[in-house]
């Protein structure tokens, strides 16, 4: 981005917000609701008009944090929910001093500790309820998870395929222990690595897709509605496949191979 698009990008975010500014003590003098929207053109033309994107990366983390702070201060300081703001903040500035380093395996794996290990504190002292930094924990975890396996897409299926299981099944252990839902985005998953390691064997791909599909659906009969049997259809119908593929194009190929 060149230097005269940067600076009327910067000055269309502070036009911007002098005008919402205006109409906002025009309107409703009593109460700065474009708060929200000064802070975010504020924190973009700071981004735009600096040359030092590590000084501007501090800048934007500190107008978000006080941001944060006001508006929790105004409309509810009895629950200081800025906290959770605090681990974005700090993040992103070292993201953007370490610069290229960032895309390294070590430094996803040390940012993305420390991040994840603040939303955990977080969820341990401070909000007690429900063990939600399981999502941002979940998220984070992709981070490194790229960074190891980004140049190896059978690896990177198979590791974030085992990823999210893990977080759907912890998921699932929390929130309704009593039912076992988390089989049905396994069994969505599960297609991702399976399509890279067989793409090229579509006799041996069909087999064991069609007998993980008949599981899938043997487990949902037995979850659901032991007392009828009802999966037998639909497996006699996934059957058709590894059968229409042998015959279709295995068997094709192998006579192919003895007249050549």
């Amino acid at each position: 981005m060149n230097k005269e698009l940067q600076n009327f990008l910067a000055a269309g975010c502070m036009m911007t917000g002098i005008f919402l500014l205006g109409v906002n003590l025009s309107i409703h003098s009593g109460y700065l609701f474009t708060i929200i929207p000064l802070a975010v053109l504020t924190c973009a033309s700071s981004w735009f008009f600096m040359q030092n994107k590590r000084h501007a990366s501090v800048i934007t983390s500190v107008i978000l944090v006080g941001t944060c702070i006001t508006i929790n201060m105004l409309e509810s300081p009895d629950y200081w929910w800025f906290v959770y703001v605090l681990p974005i903040a700090v993040c992103f500035p070292i993201v953007v001093w370490i610069g290229s380093s960032a895309k390294s395996r070590t430094a996803a794996v040390l940012i993305s500790i420390l991040f994840s290990a603040s939303y955990l504190l977080l969820n341990l002292f401070f909000e007690t309820r429900f063990f939600w930094s399981l999502f941002p924990l979940f998220a984070m975890g992709w981070w490194p998870l790229s960074c190891s396996f980004a140049h190896l897409p059978k690896r990177f299926a198979f590791a974030g395929s085992f990823w999210i299981i893990l977080f759907f099944m912890v998921l699932n252990g929390i929130t309704t222990p009593n039912y076992l839902w988390m089989i049905h985005p396994t069994f969505a998953v599960l297609w991702w690595p399976l399509s890279l390691y067989f793409a090229k064997k579509p006799f041996r791909f069909a087999m064991i897709c069609a007998v993980m599909t008949i599981v899938y659906l043997a487990s949902v009969n037995y979850l659901t509605t032991p007392n009828r049997i009802w999966a037998v259809f639909p497996a006699f119908a996934v059957l058709w496949w590894p059968l229409s593929v042998y015959y279709f194009i295995t068997v094709p190929k192998k006579r192919n191979h003895f007249r050549t």
